[in-house]
Order: C-alpha cells, then structure tokens, then sequence
C-alpha cells in the first residue's frame, strides 16, 4: 500500500506531458467534490447543453448489435456516437477545471476533444485512454469499461466533443467539480489501483470476451 500511495504520489505531483491529463478508475465512482451535470435520463445542469446528432439509448433495451451497447450495468438512459452514419456528440458547459464520464466499450478509434475559449485544449483516442490493448470493444473488461476523471490544469474547457471512427463510442455520467489537491490525486490513484488489481485477480480463472459493438 505505501509503494502504491508512493507512486501516486509521483503521478500527482509530476508536470503533465499534455495540458491535459487524466486517471481512470472504477466505472460509476464520482471523484470527491463531483457533481453530476449530464446523465441523459434527466434535463442537463443548468449552463450544460447536449447537441449534435447521437443517439440516445435505453440501457434496458440491451445490446442494439453495430448501434450501441450498454455501460455496465446501466439500465437507464445513455448515449452511443456512431462511425456510420458519422454523428458527433457536443457538450457545452461553464469553463471548468475537470470533468470525469463513464465510458463502456471502448474502440482504439473512439475519440474525445476538449475545447476552451482559444481553441483544442487535449484530445484521447480509446487506444490512449486503456491500457495497451485493451480498447478491445468489450462490454465486461475493466480495462474498457471504466470512468476517466479529467484534469485540465491552466486552461479552463467550455466545451467536449465525441466522435468515433470504428463501431460506436458510449458514454454516460457525465460529472464537474474542483480539481482535487495533490494530495487527494494521490489518494484517489492508489485507490483506483487497487480496485484494478481487485478485478484483475478475480478475472484469472477465465478470459474476459472481446465482443465489438
């Protein structure tokens, strides 16, 4: 546990290499001091907006095969971009200094930009944000169906959007808050950590399906 928190620790306090970086962790796990302001089930928080032209899908329906696959266990409403017919998803917010969404099955090719006042501020394929190899398009791997928590440090984003270009990129859960100190960063990665080892271990008896939507 002191070597996890440790390098934690390190990941916290080291400069990012891109003006924005990122943690994942457990699928549905809000980060302290997190709101919820997009959930597609409910009117977006005010100062939020949802355009574009991506479907929005009722995770109680089930897998819609080449369409949509439900996140984890999510039985309400969520939304899947498509490459074909090309569709694109926006969300327009209040300048903020983090974000964190939950992500299901991610594609190599699943892409997501994040915009401030002057312009394209990150971007991350689905390929960048699992593991390597693991943006397999799996509806059960831990690896592909996580929450990516978003620090954006000097330079404030108004605006994300979500594009893919193989198979569909799904998402839901859409949070904002402060990011957290150094501290907290360090905390909040070694605990991600461990959960992630949890999960590995428990998978070793069988192999996880790879299955593209």
């Amino acid at each position: 546990m002191r070597h996890l928190i440790a390098i934690a620790t390190a990941l916290a306090l080291a400069p990012a290499a891109h003006a924005v970086s990122f943690v994942k962790g457990p699928y549905g796990t809000l980060a302290p001091g997190e709101t919820l302001v997009v959930t597609f089930a409910a009117p977006p928080a005010p100062g939020f907006t949802v355009s574009g032209n991506a479907g929005i899908y009722d995770g109680a329906a089930g897998l819609i095969p080449g369409v949509a696959r439900p996140l984890p266990g999510n039985m309400t409403l969520y939304m899947s971009v498509r490459r074909s017919p090309l569709e694109t998803a926006v969300i327009d917010t209040p300048l903020l200094r983090s974000l964190s969404f939950d992500v299901g099955s991610l594609d190599p090719t699943n892409l997501v930009q994040f915009f401030g006042p002057s312009g394209l501020v990150g971007s991350f394929t689905g390929a960048q944000l699992a593991l390597p190899g693991a943006a397999n398009g799996s509806g059960t791997d831990p690896n592909a169906n996580a929450r990516f928590l978003f620090d954006f440090g000097p330079t404030p984003v108004n605006r994300i959007v979500f594009t893919s270009g193989s198979n569909s990129f799904e998402f839901d859960n859409i949070a904002a808050g402060a990011v957290p100190e150094p501290a907290s960063w360090a905390l909040l990665v070694a605990g991600f950590g461990i959960v992630g080892w949890a999960m590995r271990r428990r998978r070793r008896d069988g192999e996880v399906p790879t299955v593209l939507c």
